[in-house]
């Protein structure tokens, strides 16, 4: 959930001073997801992605796809200059399937 950084904007949205834990969990299971993640991204850390995937670990196996890439920071998902090889074809190829 959306953080305010205001105990009464969230509050007033929440009807607590902090936003609420999204149950990941709460997913359904046959919701086709692909993740991709970086082991250069600053802004994604790697040990909140194995979060992550632990609450999704009774996600139907056809319907989850993990993607990882070492070399890939948070920017190189728009501007990596193999993108569009590397992450939005896989990406393509997977939503065709489902």
């Amino acid at each position: 959930m959306y953080d305010y950084n205001n105990e009464e904007e969230n509050k007033k949205h929440y009807g607590q001073p902090n936003p609420p834990l999204y149950n990941m969990t709460s997913i359904p299971h046959d919701l086709p997801l692909f993740l991709s993640y970086g082991g250069a991204d600053a802004l994604s850390d790697v040990n909140d992605v194995k979060l992550l995937l632990e609450s999704l670990k009774d996600h139907e196996g056809d319907k989850l796809v993990v993607q990882y890439r070492q070399d890939y920071a948070h920017a190189d998902y728009v501007m990596g200059e193999n993108a569009g090889q590397v992450l939005y074809e896989p990406l393509m190829s997977f939503f065709k399937l489902q």
